[in-house]
């Protein structure tokens, strides 16, 4: 067994609270030594009870003074598990935070390409929830380790006292128990590991179930008895694997709970002939009786958590390869990007033979693509779905690495500016845009987290006309959204869509990006939130997103995108005039407009 993990668990804790540690080890010592006390003591009471069963003239105070010790000793065991159950459920709340949130930055600060990638995506859901009782549960289970060794040499420290047979006895017992919790315990987290994929696939359709967005669809395409029966399926078929690993488990248990007994049998005949060939002590032979059985229980403990380290260690591997995942392809570090990215265009953006392809595809989403964005330039990138717009926008934007060639604003490649500096100058709305259940007031300043100006909250729902519709709520600006977390107000598609603009405009932004967000909406409107957006970006450098063309006319420059290509470039009027692809989108979707 691989233990760098492990080691690694275990500064991670030390790092987090020393004093856990310390405190833990004291408390499992001590923990370790009570049952040999406890074997002295018993031994010592029931000598000093048949003395005075056959005694004529009974010491009680021999007899009181052991049984009192006895009850200590329970009372000191008892003290010491709760002492040390409220000291760990500490630490777990205390790992659970901070490791959480190391797997939230992961996956918050991951290039957005990792989502693209199936196994990074599987590992993620694999290692979520409870961190920290499955990092504390191998480090609790190697410090149980010492405690039930502790108890162990005790034990078989005091039967070698009386018989070297006793202690070869009930060692024997542990070695086919070690091995079969060893095994299972590796077949279980790989069974965990295959089964991912179809968990995920079983989690989400039982989602989909519950949740008030996908109910109206479920309901009228009377999807709910086939999202069912898929769950069902998923669901049953894991747990039958999971049921019959089981069952391999106890046969191989319940042969192991015989071949126990037997060495138990062996264990009594000794202690039967050592009565027979001297003298012993009715305490003496309680005592061999508790020992034998304390033996063999410290045996069975140290044997299962030897299986269970081996079995955790795995998941805090799986763990820490998440937290240390770097996809090199991807990777930027080598790079000074220290660079503040220029809050306002000077030379324009310069897009030269850019290509992408997604993590192990062979399929190019964008092929060679070259043009050019003037200073506050109104570009308008049109085309059919899956013509590589919204690829084009996420290289554009940082998200996407390109594959090949590079993508240069005011003379510096796009991946040499800092990425903090970048984001703050870039923002976008996309066809997917977030309808959070916060308030109003939220939804609107999370465009930059870092500004609290009321006034430009106020300004930026006026340009992006839903000013009149907040009025009304009977909270204003702090009326919460959506029925999700609270009896909120529910919005339109048309009123969601302007508070999306009205986020990205409280951004203090100098180049903003539409990504198709008015897809949902009808031409007309979709060509009113065009005028408009136009009109109140008028100093910015503005991309329009489309597969329709009710942006086209309000841009300055149109690309017309095919297959990842841009095939055409020019106004309006120029590629109407060629009569090429661009004319044909537009005269089939001018109806529309009409």
């Amino acid at each position: 067994m691989d233990m760098t993990y492990l080691k690694k668990s275990f500064a991670f804790i030390w790092k987090i609270s020393p004093l856990w540690f310390l405190a833990s080890i004291l408390i499992r010592v001590i923990t370790g030594l009570l049952p040999l006390a406890a074997l002295w003591v018993t031994k010592e009471l029931v000598n000093a009870v048949a003395a005075i069963i056959t005694s004529a003239d009974p010491d009680y105070e021999h007899a009181f003074i052991f049984l009192s010790l006895e009850l200590l000793i329970v009372g000191l065991g008892s003290t010491l598990r709760h002492v040390s159950e409220i000291f760990d459920e500490q630490i777990e709340i205390k790992l659970d935070y901070r490791v959480g949130k190391l797997v939230s930055d992961k996956a918050a600060s991951v290039p957005l390409s990792y989502y693209e990638i199936p196994e990074f995506y599987n590992h993620q859901e694999r290692i979520s929830g409870n961190y920290g009782n499955k990092l504390m549960s191998p480090v609790k289970n190697v410090l149980d380790l010492g405690q039930y060794s502790i108890s162990l040499i005790s034990y078989l420290s005091f039967l070698l006292s009386f018989h070297w047979g006793l202690m070869i006895l009930s060692s024997i017992a542990a070695i086919p128990i070690l091995l079969m919790q060893t095994r299972f315990g590796n077949e279980k987290f790989f069974l965990l590991k295959f089964q991912t994929r179809k968990a995920r696939e079983a989690n989400f359709l039982n989602n989909l179930l519950h949740d008030r967005q996908s109910a109206k669809e479920i309901r009228l395409f009377n999807l709910g008895q086939r999202f069912i029966s898929n769950w069902g399926r998923l669901f049953l078929e894991n747990n039958h694997e999971i049921l019959a690993l089981l069952k391999k488990e106890k046969k191989v248990q319940i042969i192991l709970d015989f071949f126990t007994a037997v060495l138990y049998s062996l264990s009594a005949a000794v202690v039967i002939w050592l009565l027979r060939s001297r003298s012993l002590g009715i305490g003496e032979f309680v005592s061999i009786g508790q020992a034998i059985k304390g033996s063999q229980s410290s045996l069975n403990m140290i044997a299962s958590n030897l299986a269970r380290i081996y079995e955790e260690n795995l998941y805090i591997e799986d763990l820490f390869e998440f937290l240390d995942f770097r996809d090199e392809r991807y990777t930027l570090s080598h790079l000074d990007r220290s660079t503040p990215f220029p809050e306002k265009l000077q030379n324009g953006i310069s897009i030269r033979n850019v290509s992408f392809w997604y993590p192990d595809s062979d399929k190019m989403v964008l092929d060679n693509v070259s043009f050019t964005i003037s200073p506050g330039e109104k570009v308008a990138i049109v085309g059919d779905n899956g013509s590589g717009k919204t690829t084009l926008v996420k290289c554009l934007l940082g998200m996407y690495p390109v594959s090949t060639g590079e993508i240069v604003v005011d003379g510096m490649n796009i991946n040499e500016y800092d990425p903090s500096t970048l984001k703050n100058s870039m923002t976008g709305i996309f066809q997917d845009f977030m309808q959070l259940p916060f308030t109003v007031r939220e939804n609107i300043t999370l465009g930059d987290i870092d500004r609290d100006d009321d006034l430009l909250m106020r300004k930026v729902v006026k340009q992006s006309g839903i000013f009149d519709t907040i009025q009304k709520f009977p909270d204003q600006f702090e009326t919460r959204l959506g029925k999700l977390l609270g009896d909120g107000e529910d919005l339109s598609g048309g009123q969601w869509q302007k508070l999306a603009l009205a986020r990205a405009l409280f951004s203090k932004a100098n180049i903003i990006i539409l990504d198709e967000p008015t897809a949902s909406l009808d031409p007309l409107t979709e060509l009113k939130i065009f005028d408009q957006f136009k009109q109140i970006t008028e100093d910015k450098t503005t991309i329009y997103i489309s597969h329709r063309m009710a942006a086209a006319r309000l841009a300055d420059r149109i690309l017309v995108m095919k297959a990842g290509k841009v095939v055409e470039v020019g106004s309006h009027e120029e590629l109407i005039a060629r009569g090429n692809d661009y004319y044909d989108m537009f005269t089939s979707q001018a109806q529309w407009y009409a």
